[in-house]
């Protein structure tokens, strides 16, 4: 009975670097590129004064994301969807 073979005998290890979440400076990838997209069309249609608008959404999306990294990319791609779904 002791020999049989159990689903830990077949764990292989996870390196952690895999099991982090890919990141920019804290907050996910496209949250961030919206923003720095939003940011630089802002500063060329109305004034460089708009790069402190840029700074406060990072900052509201990082305090988001201080618990959960996948917070922004979540609503993101909830905001994306569709409300209403055709049949075909």
């Amino acid at each position: 009975m002791e020999n049989e073979p159990t689903l830990y005998d077949y764990a292989v290890p996870v390196h952690r670097v895999l099991l982090q979440p890919n990141v920019v400076l804290g907050i996910g990838i496209a949250p961030a590129m919206v923003i720095l997209v939003l940011t630089i069309v802002l500063m060329n249609m109305v004034s460089v004064w708009c790069f402190p608008i840029g700074i406060v959404l990072f900052v509201a999306a990082k305090m988001l994301c201080k618990n959960d990294p996948y917070m922004m990319t979540i609503l993101f791609d909830r905001l994306m969807q569709p409300n209403l779904w055709r049949a075909v």
